[in-house]
């Protein structure tokens, strides 16, 4: 944009100068008609809209010359320059005029139009009809009703009210869209981006990141909870997107015992057993947890008896193509008694599928607002009987992540304390059951809760130690419930007395 406007200057210059040549030849020329700069104007105007009428001509050579390469211009030039004045007054005064038209509405400001921001920005859409979706001005694909603007982040905040203003980066590059965040959030703009890094500790508050595969986990796990009756799981597939589903599933499927899950994967698990080492430990054979995970090397379809036991069966293959086919195997072949559900990234009419971007890439799955609100909760309660508070950007990101994980877990609580049939909406009535809770169910609750902050420790391989060592990842409380002392359980409360706090504003540290 700024080479049209320096090509519109340069052109009007080039103009003028030929209006003051062809007044210095003619202005003191016998017979002359065009003694002055409106003479010349008037001249030009006729001459290149070809109109002619013949009431003011040249009669200097000098003066036949500038109108000749008048007449040779003609409508090439006046074309060129009508073409130049709409591109400009399209591609940023019309935008800026309905960006100022704009200032009470969010506005969402998206990077580029690939797949997964057009599907965020309907999402968007969808919860807030009032929400602005501006694009870049060379985006073909961009929504019909959005903005098409050239810019930048400074001059948008300048313009903006105080709504909302979201700037998204999600294109194809990891550290790209990192980047770009980030020098957004430096500004004080709150910046959020696709990519696989995480903030660090001295990242502005505003800078947020999320990842494709992240936000499928926690949506899968949102709209597909384990129902009471549910016990043995059975994961097939390969790929980031099935071992962020399985995570997911351990960190958020944690539950008062007896009740215990199975978790059985088929296709994936020497990468996740490796880098995953002490949860998968905990969670094996034998091990102190309770639940069972086991990763099979025989190929599926020989355990049949497995699959016939199931209670879930989920196909989170990377590729489409094959968790289709690894249904049609399932459906034709096995006998199940157990859900299916496969990973699919477009909708396929009525399968049981998972995945689409639409459904996935929604505003609180990538923004996470509320979910953050609720970390921010935990953090304020904990604060109250910490010995050292510490405020949420003191916090390092792991203890970010920890509190986030925390927040996760609440729906499952609210579901633990009102059953299946919970709605989002109960947390004083949770809140009243568990402070109703008689002392024996109140220490069985303390101790999911202990098991649970266990699982997320052990996610990043923290070990027990007789001392804490946060480089080295030791800490004393990474012990079984019962090891612990009378005042360490009862510090696992915390978690739930948020739900009676749920609809409070989060604390401004």
């Amino acid at each position: 944009m700024k080479r049209s406007w320096k090509a519109l200057l340069g052109a009007l210059c080039v103009y003028l100068l030929m209006l003051l040549l062809l007044v210095a030849s003619e202005s003191k020329a016998p017979g002359a008609s065009i003694r002055s700069l409106g003479d010349a104007l008037w001249y030009s105007i006729i001459t290149l809209t070809t109109v002619g009428y013949g009431d003011i001509t040249p009669v200097t050579p000098a003066g036949r010359a500038l109108g000749l390469l008048f007449a040779l211009c003609s409508v090439g030039v006046l074309a060129a320059m009508v073409a130049l004045g709409v591109r400009l007054l399209s591609g940023e005064l019309l935008p800026l005029l309905r960006l100022r038209l704009s200032r009470a509405r969010p506005w969402y400001v998206f990077a580029t139009a690939n797949p997964q921001a057009l599907a965020l920005a309907a999402s968007l859409r969808r919860e807030d009809e009032s929400a602005l979706m501006l694009f870049p001005a060379d985006a073909q694909d961009a929504p019909a009703d959005a903005v098409r603007t050239v810019l930048t982040p400074e001059r948008l905040s300048r313009l903006h009210g105080e709504k909302g203003l979201y700037f998204l980066f999600m294109g194809c590059g990891s550290l790209g869209n990192y980047a770009r965040a980030l020098r957004c959030a430096q500004m004080g703009l709150y910046a959020c981006c696709m990519s696989e890094l995480s903030p660090s500790r001295d990242a502005p508050a505003s800078l947020h990141v999320f990842s494709p595969e992240d936000a499928l986990s926690r949506r899968y796990w949102q709209r597909f909870p384990l129902a009471e009756t549910e016990r043995r799981l059975v994961l097939i597939g390969s790929g980031p997107a099935a071992e962020m589903i399985l995570a997911r599933a351990l960190l958020t499927n944690v539950f008062p015992a007896p009740r215990t899950i199975e978790y059985h994967c088929f296709g994936f698990g020497g990468e996740f057993a490796c880098l995953h080492r002490e949860l998968v430990r905990s969670l094996s054979a034998g091990g102190d947890d309770g639940d069972l995970l086991v990763f099979h090397e025989e190929a599926w379809f020989e355990d049949g008896a497995l699959l016939q036991d199931a209670d879930r069966v989920i196909l989170c293959s990377k590729d489409d193509e094959e968790n289709l086919r690894l249904f049609e195997k399932l459906r034709g072949f096995c006998v199940l008694r157990g859900r299916v559900h496969l990973r699919l990234s477009e909708r396929a009419g009525d399968l049981p599928a998972f995945g689409c971007l639409d459904e996935t890439l929604t505003a609180e799955n990538v923004l996470r607002e509320e979910l953050d609100r609720r970390a921010h909760l935990l953090n304020d309660i904990y604060n109250r009987n910490a010995a050292v508070p510490h405020t949420w950007q003191e916090l390092t990101p792991f203890q970010r992540q920890s509190n986030i994980a925390a927040a996760d877990h609440l729906n499952v609580k609210l579901r633990i304390l009102l059953g299946s049939d919970a709605q989002s909406g109960d947390y004083r009535l949770a809140r009243a059951r568990f402070d109703a809770l008689d002392p024996d169910t109140r220490e069985l609750y303390r101790e999911t809760e202990h098991r649970r902050w266990l699982r997320f420790h052990r996610l990043y391989n923290w070990r027990a130690a007789s001392g804490r060592d946060n480089a080295l990842r030791l800490h004393p409380l990474l012990v079984p419930y019962s090891e612990l002392s009378q005042a360490e359980r009862e510090k696992d409360d915390y978690a739930w007395l948020l739900l009676g706090e749920l609809d409070r504003d989060a604390p401004a540290g």
